[in-house]
């Protein structure tokens, strides 16, 4: 599955812990934004959860790097 620029810089904060505020001032998107990136990865990655986002970017993703 291929992930835009975005979606990738919002999955890695995700990872690092961030919540959607946080990632919101970290990029300069609104929350809601963020919200619909979130969205947008879980039905990419086909995950239930932000959890499960998390563990299935950094096992597909990170180790592609």
């Amino acid at each position: 599955m291929v992930l835009s620029k975005r979606e990738k810089e919002v999955a890695e904060l995700l990872c690092l812990g961030y919540g959607n505020k946080e990632i919101s001032d970290e990029i300069n998107i609104s929350p809601r934004t963020v919200d619909t990136y979130v969205e947008r990865l879980m039905f990419k990655l086909r995950a239930r959860n932000r959890l499960a986002l998390v563990a299935i970017y950094i096992r597909e993703y990170e180790n592609a790097k």
